[in-house]
């Protein structure tokens, strides 16, 4: 529709006679459009009219220029993040926040996008009892990975079922209950030296499958003086140890990018890739690492989050629609320059 099409439709609209409403409703003009005409014939006549109909609509939240260049940096620096952490690390770090959509949309304009992952096995159904605090429930398991003419070792690890954290590991020849019971007195030695289990009655139960160095006597006689309640996952229904699993092939799928000649080779790769996983933004932690939901930390990141995106967003905002005003005032003024 031309502009002074929709300029006759608002003078037939202004010497109707009865309601408004009535005859846009026959003509079939939203209420909206109308008055948005309305107000650009009122301010630049005909060619408001026509200029409502080929503007673009303002963007006033697109980042400035030198976000977008920070944004880049910070994704060449680090080309092993996804944009998920990519956004995470920016917001945290920087003077801006970012969202996940939009790193992802300035790393494919620059050809910086990643081939996708194989897609993880599908998760299993949720398991019914969900923790509600740190220390709740730990689990542990172990998973086997080959050490080059030393045979299969076992990595053992004991995390937090809340926050995900893992507390303790080793690796370790065999999973006996002694084993098994090693790794969790360090767990509760770690937890002790960050301030948690301060009072012995109040332990975390432990979750487990049905294994041989579970079900042990061995097992059974730790954890009952460590005031420690001893959960059996039911066999073939692993919704419950679905965290520590998903870990243990995480875990598993970093480690055997590499041989080991040695059990040392592999305690000390094991050592920095769990130390990299517990400092890591979790996605269903609302992208806080396992150690800052442990330390209780969670809702302290995600309300500073808050605020640096409402400040961002409201400094963008200003800066956008400045901009636009800046950019449409200069045509008329040059015009009118022209004109004298």
């Amino acid at each position: 529709m031309e502009g002074h099409e929709r300029e006759l439709l608002i003078k037939k609209v202004e010497l109707f006679e009865g309601h408004r409403s009535e005859v846009l409703v026959d003509l079939g003009i939203p209420r909206s459009t109308y008055y948005k005409w309305r107000k650009a014939y009122d301010e630049d006549g005909v060619m408001g009219l026509e200029k409502t109909k080929t503007g673009a609509k303002r963007i006033w939240n697109r980042l400035h220029e030198d976000e977008v260049k920070r944004v880049l940096e910070i994704a060449r620096l680090h080309p092993e993040l996804p944009p998920r952490l990519l956004s995470v690390k920016i917001t945290d770090e920087e003077s801006f926040s970012v969202s996940e959509s939009t790193v992802y949309r300035i790393l494919k304009d620059n050809n910086l996008i990643s081939p996708r992952p194989l897609p993880e096995l599908p998760a299993k159904k949720e398991w019914q009892h969900k923790t509600k605090r740190v220390d709740e429930i730990w689990q542990t398991d172990a998973t086997n990975i080959f050490v080059v003419g030393w045979g299969y070792y076992k990595l053992i690890p004991v995390e937090d079922d809340f926050s995900r954290k893992i507390i303790s590991h080793d690796v370790r020849p065999d999973e006996t209950a002694f084993s098994f019971s090693d790794i969790v007195e360090i767990a509760i030695e770690n937890a002790k030296k960050e301030g948690h289990l301060i009072d012995k009655y109040n332990m975390p139960s432990l979750y487990t499958d049905n294994g041989p160095g579970f079900i042990s006597d061995v097992m059974a006689g730790y954890l009952e003086n460590h005031n420690m309640r001893h959960i059996f996952g039911t066999p073939y229904h692993p919704q419950g140890r679905g965290k520590i699993e998903r870990f243990n092939r995480r875990i598993k799928e970093k480690l055997c990018l590499l041989v080991y000649c040695s059990p040392e080779e592999l305690k000390k790769a094991v050592d920095e890739a769990i130390k990299l996983y517990n400092a890591t933004p979790h996605e269903s932690l609302d992208n806080v690492s396992p150690n800052d939901v442990y330390a209780g930390r969670k809702e302290e990141i995600l309300q500073r989050r808050r605020e640096k995106k409402r400040l961002t967003l409201e400094r963008r905002k200003q800066y956008n629609l400045s901009r636009d005003i800046n950019q449409n005032n200069g045509p008329k003024q040059h015009r009118s320059a022209n004109s004298d």
